[in-house]
């Protein structure tokens, strides 16, 4: 390599030469730390040596080679150009001396070939340099033999009248090795000593002005480099390499990015230090910048001093600065040099000491993780508890690598069993569904009473997810008895701590048989001394678990403004965790029902973030599923799609357990909200547990079906999911239209289908259900019952129908009512009304990402006999027979399947055929799209007017 920034130390190695030619030798002593440039600078001036015509002579010792005797001497002797007796006599006394040294050094003696060689080798020398100045050079001097040494030190003491310099490279992290050769060398008159130091700013610049490209900016690169590399020129020039390496990139940023050739010499370094240089740069590297000096001596085995004398070589070498490495990238290159079996060792005896000197759990885990297995009580205990801390800071693959490592060391039974709860706790934030398998055992346990309280809540909840509430309770049951019979498990003012449990029960299972637990509000069965205290007592009223199972209890009595008070005091004062997110998913859902769907939005969204903030993907899928229901609601369709793929993304389907149905619930719905029927057909693919169907998800799930049934054309199979959601919620005495309005529902397939009659009776049952209140469920029950009545007697209950959606923001529903509003304005001759409300339905609709409804759709243009039919984009009706001609003709006019039957004189399974095979010729889905296909003179009957109720004589609005 170019020599850089040497240039004082080459004159002073040129002024020794000129006096070694005038006959008055010398000795020159080059040190400095590993890699400092003495090699290059011995080549260099052997170079300016040889262009004088002095004979250089040259060799490398090497730790190997150390115990060889005189095999330093022999390889400068080879290069002496001796005459031919001189040369065999030398050869001679290099094999005599090798020969003999072995047995007589294992007795402690110099052998006397040895002793006797030493004159008569040097005379050689010595008879060499009168024909020409000789130039002896040996690199890494502090490898050499001891019998070269020798040689070495004889003849320097005769170099005061001679024509021979002897230049030595010493590097000096060996102090050790050259104490006896530094001290008689440094006291001859002729000898000399000069140390290398690091680069300056200038030889950094030189080194890029010869390694480097044209157009690098110099100015900015040197003091990076000079930092990085600390002034060691072989650092400096393997940062260059690297950065000319990384092309465009890299000149365009101005820094430096190390890659191969910095770790390949910084294990040049490493390798051409000592080992116990060597051993403290791989120590450190494990430790990390925090251990202290009396921590790293131990984990070394070394003295005070030795460790200080390594780190005072590394610091000079480049790779630390002030006791620490100056870039990461030089850490990870010496963690590269050292083999995996090493680095277990080191970082297991890392993880000891530091636990001996009482260091966090979360410090001396870092070691045990990287050491693989510790088979000691301390190290899982450690384990155990950096996995609650780290579960806690929500660093779950942290603490699931953490158990993981404890559960595969651990011999005792009842710890293994503890570290088992644990990880179920950690896998659930991640995926449930790798604690399914956990499950079997964890009941087992918890039936015998072997399992700790606090886990065994988590149990209930796990089953409850996975659809196993019989399991639950049994589980339940066994821990109240095991705490009833230990009375003092329990500490005084500590709060009943099966409060979540029970709230899955009672929210997610509605109607469960549940003789031995608490009722929501109520007071648990088995409680002890302690439990009835009053400071248990307030401790369990300010339970968000407690407060959120009284805030079920309300629901069930009917969503009011203490409903809203009560659930936004959960949501203001509970900090989202594993144990509350049941708790928060309560209140948001609280606030959906009571028709605040602003401040459920806010709160979900609120929660959302925290939940991605702290990575906590179970969280997410929950708290996604819950916002898509509210944008469901709110008509945000797009939004509400996307929020319910979002959940099913974060947690597999087979992660979900019963509650898989709500996520899939929303996709279904939105769907066929925004008529792409094939995609909500998609969802219907996705496996629902038999179990889901006894929860709240279930309910949706059955009502989303429903209505894409309904959409679908398959009036009769809507029906069915509409009455069994009636089925199971009044038989489990969770009947809230405010979740699912199951009657009007079913109101809506009975008009499909006809029956008026039916269709009013449930409307009315759910308006009187609704009561005074002017929510949702009122608005709904209005705009089905309208249509249910002759076109008089319309318009005011859709127009307060009409207002209250607008005023709650059921965009969704708001479309429907604008829309039969406006069919209703045409229908009683009011043509400009009908008109305004259309094309209000119609932006809405676009907003909402809905088809245009018919009847809006019809209204919101010139009056049909006005305008005719544009065939651009339709197909022609001829595509279709004319029995699926007529049954189209009439389904766009408003007329229901029933009414098609009656009209056609034909069953009802017969229209459901013709329209089915209708849909597939026309390339639509469903009956709003079918008035973009057919104009209303394609088939008979054109002046006809869609078909209306008759039987009006009596309302009864609440």
């Amino acid at each position: 390599m170019n020599l850089v920034d040497r240039g004082e130390e080459l004159s002073v190695m040129e002024h020794m030469l000129d006096s070694t030619e005038s006959g008055h030798g010398g000795v020159l002593l080059v040190s400095g730390a590993v890699a400092s440039g003495k090699t290059a600078l011995l080549r260099a001036f052997g170079a300016r040596v040889t262009s004088r015509g002095a004979l250089y002579l040259q060799a490398t010792a090497s730790g190997a080679e150390a115990d060889l005797p005189l095999g330093v001497m022999g390889q400068l002797l080879l290069g002496a150009g001796l005459p031919g007796a001189d040369a065999r006599r030398a050869t001679q006394l290099v094999r005599r001396a090798a020969g003999s040294a072995r047995p007589r050094r294992a007795a402690g003696e110099r052998p006397a070939v040895v002793l006797d060689g030493i004159p008569e080798l040097c005379g050689l020398l010595l008879e060499k340099s009168r024909e020409m100045p000789l130039v002896l050079s040996i690199d890494d001097v502090q490898h050499a033999d001891e019998d070269s040494l020798e040689c070495l030190l004889y003849l320097s003491r005769r170099l005061a009248v001679s024509r021979i310099l002897v230049v030595l490279g010493e590097n000096s992290d060996f102090l050790a090795g050259n104490t006896r050769l530094r001290v008689d060398l440094l006291r001859l008159p002729g000898c000399r000593n000069i140390r290398l130091g690091p680069l300056q700013r200038s030889g950094v610049a030189e080194m890029i002005s010869a390694f480097g490209e044209p157009g690098w900016g110099t100015r900015k690169l040197v003091p990076a480099l000079l930092h990085m590399g600390g002034g060691s020129p072989l650092l400096t020039r393997a940062l260059i390499e690297d950065h000319r390496a990384a092309g465009a990139a890299a000149t365009a940023s101005g820094d430096p990015v190390p890659g191969e050739s910095f770790v390949r010499a910084v294990a040049t370094c490493l390798y051409r230090s000592d080992l116990a240089t060597r051993r403290t740069a791989w120590a450190l590297a494990v430790a990390g910048p925090d251990m202290s000096l009396a921590e790293l001596t131990e984990v070394l085995g070394t003295s005070r001093e030795s460790l200080l004398r390594s780190l005072r070589a590394l610091n000079e070498a480049g790779l630390l600065d002030a006791g620490w490495y100056r870039h990461e990238a030089g850490r990870a290159a010496v963690l590269r040099s050292l083999e995996p079996v090493d680095r277990a060792r080191v970082e297991a005896r890392c993880a000891r000491v530091l636990h001996e000197h009482g260091a966090a759990a979360s410090a001396v885990v870092r070691h045990l993780i990287a050491a693989g297995t510790v088979d000691a009580p301390w190290a899982r205990r450690t384990l155990i508890e950096a996995a609650e801390r780290a579960l806690a800071d929500d660093e779950v693959d942290l603490a699931l690598t953490c158990l993981r490592i404890a559960r595969d060391t651990s011999t005792d039974a009842h710890q293994s069993l503890e570290i088992r709860a644990a990880l179920t706790r950690a896998l659930w934030r991640v995926n449930p569904a790798g604690v399914a398998q956990h499950l079997p055992e964890l009941t087992a346990a918890a039936l015998d009473g072997r399992l700790a309280a606090r886990h065994a809540d988590a149990l209930v909840g796990h089953l409850l997810w996975f659809g196993r509430p019989e399991r639950a309770l049994d589980v339940l049951r066994a821990v109240e008895q095991q705490g009833a019979a230990q009375p003092g498990r329990t500490g005084t003012g500590t709060p009943h701590r099966h409060d979540c449990p029970r709230l899955w029960l009672t929210y997610a299972y509605p109607g469960l048989a549940v003789p031995d637990c608490t009722p929501p509000g109520g007071t648990p069965e088995h409680t002890t001394a302690q439990d009835t205290t009053p400071q248990h007592a307030a401790a369990l009223a300010r339970s968000p678990h407690q407060r959120a199972a009284s805030l079920v209890k309300s629901l069930l009595d009917g969503p009011g403004k203490d409903v809203v008070v009560r659930a936004e005091q959960i949501l203001q004062s509970t900090r989202l965790d594993d144990d509350t997110v049941t708790a928060l998913l309560v209140a948001v859902d609280s606030l959906v029902l009571a028709d605040r769907l602003d401040a459920a939005a806010f709160w979900c969204e609120t929660l959302l973030k925290e939940a991605a903030e702290r990575r906590a993907p179970l969280w997410q899928a929950l708290l996604a599923a819950a916002r898509a229901r509210i944008e469901l609601r709110a008509g945000a369709l797009a939004t509400a799609r996307n929020l319910a793929r979002s959940a099913l993304t974060l947690v597999p389907a087979d992660g979900w357990g019963v509650a898989v149905a709500a996520p899939v619930a929303t996709a279904l719905f939105t769907g066929t909200l925004m008529g792409r029927l094939d995609e909500a057909a998609a969802q219907l693919a996705v496996p629902v547990p038999d179990s889901a169907f006894q929860t709240t998800d279930g309910l949706l799930y059955l009502r989303a079906r429903g209505h894409y049934f309904l959409a679908a054309g398959r009036p009769y199979a809507a029906l069915d999911d509409f009455l069994t959601c009636g089925d199971l919620m009044r038989r489990r005495r969770f009947d809230l239209p405010a979740l699912v309005p199951w009657r009007t529902d079913a109101a809506e397939a009975h008009l499909s289908l006809g029956d008026g009659e039916r269709a009013r009776a449930l409307a009315e049952e759910q308006l009187a259900l609704a009561g005074g209140r002017n929510g949702w469920v009122r608005a709904v029950s209005l705009r089905v019952l309208a249509g249910t009545l002759k076109a008089a007697h319309r318009p005011p209950l859709l127009g307060e129908a009409v207002e209250i959606l607008r005023d709650r923001g059921h965009r969704v529903e708001l479309v429907s009512a604008l829309a039969e509003l406006a069919r209703t304005q045409r229908e009683l001759g009011k043509v400009g009304q009908a008109r305004a409300l259309a094309r209000k339905a119609q932006q809405l609709a676009g907003e909402c990402g809905m088809p245009v409804p018919p009847s809006a759709a019809d209204t919101g243009s010139p009056h049909p006999a006005e305008q005719p039919w544009s065939s651009g984009n339709r197909r022609h009706p001829e595509e279709l027979s004319n029995a699926e001609l007529r049954v189209a003709t009439l389904a766009v006019r408003g007329h229901t399947n029933r009414q098609i039957a009656d009209k056609l004189c034909i069953t009802i399974s017969t229209v459901e055929q013709h329209l089915t095979r209708a849909y597939r010729k026309l390339a639509v889905q469903r009956r709003a799209d079918l008035a973009a296909k057919i104009g209303p003179a394609a088939g008979p009957g054109d002046g006809e007017e869609p078909a209306t109720h008759d039987a009006c004589d009596r309302l009864h609005v609440g």
